[in-house]
């Protein structure tokens, strides 16, 4: 994300008004997103609002998902060379916004692309700079899906070896938590097994994906869990049980509404009840993935559902059928051919066309420098007298520039000395905050504290023995309330003065925290830290604490979460802060600004930091960019 400097009240006014922008356009995109599989023309027509408004209020995070969600959209209607467009129309907009995850991503939406359109020389290049990009951000669920993006172009190019070794890749480093994307890697090693023959590994993969499949509210991978099943059967030879499997996965593909993998699945169907020997139900089966086909214009499965249907004809000795079903067959496998041929044919079409016309131009070239030297000849006098009058003019002109240079290097300097002085505001607030928060820790802790220690000692001396049954439980419950509150108390005055850091620093102090924080609440909190050694000044390192304390708080308060991530990650000059929840989320268009937001604001603008928002129906994702060359000198 880039950074901008403003001036006075022009830099309120221009501040509102993007936050203002960038709200409407995060609703947009919502919008679109929700339209993408019921009415994906109304979803591009959406993103494209979306990139206008982004492009006219400079909103670069709107820019790039508005681009880049068009061509999710494009691919999926396997409008290939549309998607392409859209992502390379989005890469330069990541990059310029320093949008790693954006920039990995783009990387990998090509290499599918590239992919389904055949164009291999280019999936691997673009697999591997996304993998790289991921790489670097140590970010393992988005590194383990490239991976298997990665085993299905192997797939495709039928290395089976390679599919089944990026495959264990992406299960190796998938995290545990992230269940939807391990339960995909397992089914697809289980197919990869089969290949190899590996039927009980296969099966053993096949079922650990279904028990995780089982936990999640997720069509797609539930209709996967069926189909790998029926897969296993039907190689196996147990052709009852590969039909019933295939008949659960066909109602959920019917909710997906993905035409490829329902005709597949009858075809699959057909196939399965043929080599069952009931040939009623293979015909009816094999028909109807024909007939989806041809309406699809799938050329792959008419051709293996004409060949299924001669082979049962000629079982149910009706040669005639049998002869038009195979004839079928041939000619489309004949046409699959001359579509091959045709593309080679026209791209050859096409270079002697763009030769052909490169010489044109050329033979037009010369006629028209020919033309420019005669008029160059006739000009040259002209040219002779209009010199000193140019030279005049360029001498003004240098003249105004060095001004308004000189003008814009005072401007700079203003603009500075105004930042200076802003920073210094932020940070007399900031030291006089903490210096409150330890005046108040030490008196919770020696004031109310000592007291609450005293009270107990006092009342640890009554001699209970003479009380009834009532007065001495009422006795010993005001006892565990004394203790609960010095416990209380104690953890406030730890919260208001993280004294930790200067004996342990930063990452000892956050994670101390976190666990300090499950202990008195009812969330699971998973503290991660990536990279290099974290030894910044210490009033820096109590701000990051701060801001990361006050967004724990926040999930806490508000987000109605069972986990929650602080993830810290320090590579060379830049430190990343990720904290995240998977509790309910909110719109941006009903989000308000409440003091602590505003604290965690004040507190990355003092360290000249970035925050990056990303807003879900499934949590919320705050990520922070901290330039360690660019931070306040203490």
């Amino acid at each position: 994300m880039k950074r901008f400097l403003f001036i006075g009240l022009i830099c309120c006014f221009q501040i509102s008004f993007g936050q203002n922008d960038s709200t409407l356009i995060n609703t947009i995109l919502d919008k679109a997103y929700e339209q993408e599989s019921i009415n994906p023309n109304e979803a591009l027509s959406l993103y494209k609002k979306a990139f206008i408004k982004s492009k006219k209020s400079n909103y670069k995070i709107g820019i790039i998902k508005s681009l880049q969600y068009s061509g999710i959209v494009h691919s999926d209607l396997a409008n290939y060379d549309s998607a392409i467009y859209y992502y390379n129309k989005a890469l330069p907009h990541s990059i310029e916004a320093n949008y790693k995850r954006g920039i990995g991503g783009l990387y990998i939406n090509l290499g599918n692309a590239y992919q389904y359109k055949g164009e291999f020389n280019k999936v691997i290049d673009n697999y591997l700079k996304g993998i790289k990009v991921f790489e670097t951000l140590k970010d393992s669920s988005r590194l383990g899906m490239s991976y298997e993006n990665l085993a299905s172009f192997f797939n495709s190019i039928k290395n089976k070896e390679k599919e089944l070794e990026y495959l264990n890749k992406a299960l190796n480093i998938i995290p545990k938590n992230d269940k939807e994307s391990l339960a995909y890697a397992l089914g697809d090693l289980g197919l990869a097994n089969m290949k190899f023959k590996r039927f009980k590994i296969a099966y053993q993969y096949f079922t650990k994906a279904d028990s995780i499949t089982k936990t999640l509210n997720n069509t797609r991978l539930k209709y996967f869990a069926q189909r790998n099943f029926g897969t296993y059967y039907f190689e196996t030879k147990n052709y009852n049980k590969a039909i019933n499997h295939y008949q659960n996965a066909l109602p959920f593909i019917n909710n997906i509404n993905d035409s490829y993998y329902k005709n597949d699945l009858i075809l699959e169907l057909g196939t399965s009840y043929s080599f069952n020997k009931d040939y009623k139900n293979a015909v009816n089966f094999l028909q109807e993935a024909l007939n989806t086909a041809k309406a699809d214009e799938k050329i792959e499965i008419q051709t293996k559902a004409h060949l299924q249907l001669a082979q049962v004809y000629e079982t149910l000795n009706n040669p005639s059928k049998a002869y038009f079903h195979l004839k079928q067959n041939a000619q489309l496998k004949d046409s699959l051919l001359n579509e091959t041929h045709l593309k080679q044919i026209n791209l050859l079409e096409k270079q002697y066309q763009s030769e052909k016309k490169d010489k044109e131009l050329a033979k037009k070239q010369i006629a028209l420098e020919h033309n420019e030297l005669e008029l160059a000849k006739k000009k040259n006098q002209f040219s002779i007298a209009t010199i000193s009058i140019i030279v005049l003019l360029l001498l003004l002109i240098t003249f105004w520039f060095l001004y308004k240079q000189h003008k814009k290097l005072k401007s700079i300097e203003i603009s500075k000395l105004e930042q200076e002085r802003d920073i210094d505001k932020l940070q007399a607030l900031i030291e006089g905050e903490e210096k409150e928060r330890i005046r108040i820790a030490q008196d919770l802790h020696d004031g109310i504290n000592g007291d609450l220690s005293s009270i107990k000692f006092q009342l640890s001396s009554i001699d209970s023995a003479s009380f009834s049954t009532e007065n001495k439980h009422i006795f010993n419950k005001a006892i565990e309330m004394i203790d609960y509150s010095c416990d209380q108390v104690r953890n406030i005055s730890h919260n208001l003065s993280p004294t930790a850091i200067i004996d342990f620093g930063l990452i000892n102090s956050v994670k101390n925290y976190c666990s300090k924080q499950e202990q008195f609440h009812d969330i699971k909190i998973n503290f991660q830290h990536f990279g290099n050694d974290i030894n910044l000044p210490k009033n820096i390192e109590t701000v990051i604490y701060r801001i990361i304390q006050e967004l724990v708080n926040n999930i806490i308060k508000h987000a109605q979460a069972s986990e929650a991530l602080v993830q810290i990650n320090s590579h060379e000059n830049n430190l990343f802060i990720t904290v995240e929840d998977n509790g309910k989320g909110f719109s941006n268009s009903n989000k308000t600004e409440g003091i602590g937001l505003k604290n965690i604001k004040s507190r990355i603008a003092f360290l000249n930091a970035t925050l990056d928002e990303e807003h879900t129906k499934n949590g919320t994702t705050f990520t922070i960019n901290i330039d360690l060359k660019n931070i306040p000198k203490s």
